[in-house]
Protein backbone atom coordinates (compact mmCIF):
# COMPACT_ATOMS: atom_id res chain seq x y z
CA UNK A 1 0.00 0.00 0.00
CA UNK A 2 2.64 2.16 1.24
CA UNK A 3 3.88 1.89 -2.76
CA UNK A 4 1.37 2.37 -4.47
CA UNK A 5 0.83 5.59 -2.70
CA UNK A 6 4.27 6.48 -3.14
CA UNK A 7 3.68 5.86 -7.11
CA UNK A 8 0.21 7.63 -7.19
CA UNK A 9 1.85 10.66 -5.54
CA UNK A 10 4.90 10.76 -8.33
CA UNK A 11 2.25 10.46 -10.89
CA UNK A 12 0.14 13.49 -9.57
CA UNK A 13 3.57 15.51 -9.09
CA UNK A 14 4.65 14.68 -12.64
CA UNK A 15 1.11 15.51 -14.05
CA UNK A 16 1.33 19.33 -12.12
CA UNK A 17 5.09 19.84 -13.13
CA UNK A 18 3.44 19.18 -16.89
CA UNK A 19 1.13 21.68 -16.40
CA UNK A 20 1.32 25.55 -17.39
CA UNK A 21 -1.25 28.14 -16.82
CA UNK A 22 0.60 31.01 -18.01
CA UNK A 23 -0.26 32.06 -21.93
CA UNK A 24 2.04 30.77 -24.08
CA UNK A 25 4.62 32.62 -25.44
CA UNK A 26 4.19 34.83 -28.80
CA UNK A 27 5.56 33.20 -32.09
CA UNK A 28 7.44 36.27 -33.00
CA UNK A 29 8.77 38.95 -30.57
CA UNK A 30 7.19 42.13 -30.18
CA UNK A 31 9.57 44.84 -32.10
CA UNK A 32 9.40 48.66 -32.33
CA UNK A 33 10.90 48.40 -36.11
CA UNK A 34 8.95 46.62 -38.57
CA UNK A 35 8.93 43.27 -40.79
CA UNK A 36 7.65 41.34 -43.40
CA UNK A 37 6.35 38.31 -42.26
CA UNK A 38 9.33 36.11 -44.27
CA UNK A 39 11.72 37.55 -42.18
CA UNK A 40 13.64 35.56 -39.69
CA UNK A 41 16.42 36.31 -37.52
CA UNK A 42 17.95 39.44 -37.31
CA UNK A 43 16.15 40.88 -39.30
CA UNK A 44 12.98 40.12 -38.28
CA UNK A 45 12.00 43.46 -36.00
CA UNK A 46 14.74 43.00 -33.41
CA UNK A 47 15.19 46.63 -33.03
CA UNK A 48 18.80 46.76 -34.36
CA UNK A 49 17.33 48.47 -37.63
CA UNK A 50 18.31 45.59 -39.53
CA UNK A 51 14.79 44.86 -41.63
CA UNK A 52 15.15 44.52 -44.94
CA UNK A 53 12.17 46.32 -46.90
CA UNK A 54 10.64 49.93 -48.32
CA UNK A 55 13.13 52.05 -46.38
CA UNK A 56 10.78 55.34 -45.26
CA UNK A 57 11.56 58.73 -46.53
CA UNK A 58 9.00 60.82 -44.20
CA UNK A 59 6.73 60.66 -41.01
CA UNK A 60 4.18 59.77 -44.04
CA UNK A 61 5.87 56.80 -45.21
CA UNK A 62 5.02 54.68 -41.87
CA UNK A 63 1.53 53.82 -39.68
CA UNK A 64 1.58 52.32 -36.34
CA UNK A 65 -0.23 49.16 -35.83
CA UNK A 66 -1.06 46.52 -33.39
CA UNK A 67 -0.31 44.08 -36.72
CA UNK A 68 3.18 41.80 -35.36
CA UNK A 69 4.91 40.94 -38.20
CA UNK A 70 4.48 36.93 -39.11
CA UNK A 71 1.85 36.51 -36.92
CA UNK A 72 -1.75 36.12 -37.43
CA UNK A 73 -2.83 38.07 -34.09
CA UNK A 74 -2.53 41.41 -33.28
CA UNK A 75 -1.05 42.63 -30.13
CA UNK A 76 -3.52 42.45 -27.50
CA UNK A 77 -3.67 45.65 -25.92
CA UNK A 78 -3.36 49.19 -27.13
CA UNK A 79 -1.28 51.73 -27.15
CA UNK A 80 0.46 49.47 -30.18
CA UNK A 81 4.30 48.87 -30.63
CA UNK A 82 4.94 48.40 -34.08
CA UNK A 83 5.39 50.78 -36.70
CA UNK A 84 5.47 49.38 -40.36
CA UNK A 85 6.07 50.93 -43.56
CA UNK A 86 2.66 51.43 -45.56
CA UNK A 87 3.78 49.30 -48.13
CA UNK A 88 4.92 46.30 -45.70
CA UNK A 89 1.98 46.92 -43.74
CA UNK A 90 -0.34 46.50 -46.94
CA UNK A 91 2.02 43.24 -47.43
CA UNK A 92 1.10 41.78 -44.13
CA UNK A 93 -2.38 42.01 -44.60
CA UNK A 94 -2.30 40.61 -47.67
CA UNK A 95 0.10 37.72 -46.11
CA UNK A 96 -2.89 36.93 -43.47
CA UNK A 97 -5.72 37.62 -45.51
CA UNK A 98 -4.30 33.99 -46.67
CA UNK A 99 -2.71 32.47 -44.29
CA UNK A 100 -4.61 33.24 -41.22
CA UNK A 101 -7.95 32.31 -41.82
CA UNK A 102 -7.98 29.11 -39.44
CA UNK A 103 -6.63 30.85 -36.84
CA UNK A 104 -8.40 31.85 -33.78
CA UNK A 105 -6.86 34.79 -31.50
CA UNK A 106 -7.19 35.89 -28.14
CA UNK A 107 -9.25 38.99 -27.16
CA UNK A 108 -8.40 40.75 -24.48
CA UNK A 109 -10.34 43.06 -22.04
CA UNK A 110 -7.69 46.27 -21.93
CA UNK A 111 -7.57 49.08 -19.78
CA UNK A 112 -8.08 52.54 -21.45
CA UNK A 113 -4.07 53.43 -22.81
CA UNK A 114 -2.47 56.53 -21.25
CA UNK A 115 -0.40 56.98 -24.17
CA UNK A 116 -0.94 57.34 -28.31
CA UNK A 117 1.55 55.70 -30.66
CA UNK A 118 2.89 57.86 -33.28
CA UNK A 119 4.56 56.80 -36.02
CA UNK A 120 8.01 58.73 -36.80
CA UNK A 121 10.80 58.03 -39.76
CA UNK A 122 14.76 57.88 -38.29
CA UNK A 123 17.29 56.70 -40.62
CA UNK A 124 15.11 55.37 -43.07
CA UNK A 125 13.16 53.09 -40.21
CA UNK A 126 9.86 53.00 -39.23
CA UNK A 127 9.78 53.21 -35.14
CA UNK A 128 6.99 54.39 -32.78
CA UNK A 129 7.20 56.68 -30.82
CA UNK A 130 4.91 57.26 -27.49
CA UNK A 131 3.29 60.59 -26.63
CA UNK A 132 0.90 61.31 -23.78
CA UNK A 133 -2.88 61.20 -24.32
CA UNK A 134 -4.53 64.06 -25.08
CA UNK A 135 -7.25 65.34 -22.63
CA UNK A 136 -10.85 64.59 -24.20
CA UNK A 137 -13.34 67.81 -23.89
Amino acid sequence: MNTSSLSLALVALSCLAGCNKDAPAPTTPTAVTSASPTDTGAAAGDGSGAASGPRCETDADCVVSCARAGDCCDQLCPPCDQAFHRDELAALQQWRSQSCAAVSCPVAKCMAPKEDSVARCAAGQCLVQRVPRAAEQ
